[in-house]
């Protein structure tokens, strides 16, 4: 939450003179990161957000070796085995050498990086607590069972709705699609799909140091609105095919309330300009449904049967 709140707000988010305030680059200082604000905000107003933040993922980095060492002590007498202890490791690592490149953000892979690399390891720590955690939940039926597959696809579609948000961000696409089904130019023109999706895309720059608002960034922002109507789709059909399942019912009402409030507070931010603590919303909203997915798809999966003890 942190980290999603320093980097919109760096990019000028909620900035007063919207949208000409955002996305403003100063080219001889790009490394310390986008100069959209003026001094005194910029050093006083997210000053303490970004001590917290660094504080936070130093105590965080010191827990995660934690369960690494306790990990690799217990070898494969637990129910995740060493992969998910070692994946959550290889995450932090990663997302500690990106750290000194993020203030970098006129490379969207930098920025994608760190926030894909951010949502996977809290997500894989949610699976790991769930799996190891002695749980109270009532057992599944097997009449059940069979939605295994269907709650890995509605993880999968979360999570793909995830990265084309960021992706859309990392971009600086915000500002193209002011209304809620309407971008400025042809956005559905072939040249625009080829760069908008291109990974190894770079971004453009006037000679003021604004970022160029071309045609494929509409691309990125209405994919990501039209595929949130599709995936929060699927999501309701699940709700309803899972809804005679009582022990599943906390799960149901937790992902029909992310959903919900993921589409409302979507719809809200686009009508009133994107505010800043409305668009940090919409990212916390995104852990949270991500988290949901997780729940699911490990209510539905068993138990895992560990070897017995030599």
């Amino acid at each position: 939450m942190l980290s999603a709140y320093i980097r919109l707000a760096e990019v000028g988010i909620g900035c007063e003179d919207w949208p000409d305030c955002y996305a403003q680059l100063n080219v001889e200082t790009e490394k310390k990161g986008i100069s959209v604000l003026t001094e005194a905000g910029r050093d006083m107003g997210h000053y303490g957000a970004r001590i917290a933040h660094r504080y936070i993922a130093s105590a965080l980095g010191l827990f995660v070796v934690a369960i690494f060492i306790m990990a690799l002590r217990l070898g494969t007498a637990r129910a995740t085995g060493l992969a998910v202890p070692t994946a959550i490791f290889a995450v932090t690592v990663f997302l500690s050498a990106l750290g000194y490149y993020t203030p970098t953000r006129s490379n969207p892979l930098i920025t994608m990086g760190n926030l894909a690399g951010g949502m996977t390891l809290l997500g894989l720590l949610w699976w790991l607590m769930q799996r190891e955690a002695p749980s109270a939940d009532p057992a599944i039926p097997s009449s059940a069972s069979h939605y295994r597959p269907w709650a890995l696809v509605a993880l999968c579609l979360v999570l793909m709705q995830v990265l084309l948000g960021g992706w859309s961000s990392a971009n600086y696409a915000s500002a193209n699609c002011p209304d809620l089904l309407q971008c400025r130019g042809d956005v559905w023109a072939v040249a625009s799909f080829g760069d908008a999706f291109n990974p190894f895309r770079t971004i453009a720059l006037d000679d003021a140091g604004q970022v160029l608002r071309s045609e494929s960034l509409g691309v990125l922002s209405m994919a990501h609105r039209l595929f949130a109507i599709f995936t929060a789709a699927y999501l309701a059909w699940m709700v309803r095919k899972l809804k005679p399942e009582t022990q599943l019912s906390a799960t149901v009402l937790a992902l029909s309330a992310f959903s919900i409030g993921q589409i409302v507070v979507g719809v809200t931010m686009i009508w009133f300009q994107l505010p800043l603590l409305l668009v940090t919303l919409h990212n916390t909203l995104a852990a949270g449904l991500l988290l949901c997915s997780i729940n699911l798809l490990h209510r539905l999966t068993p138990p895992t049967v560990l070897p017995p003890p030599d």
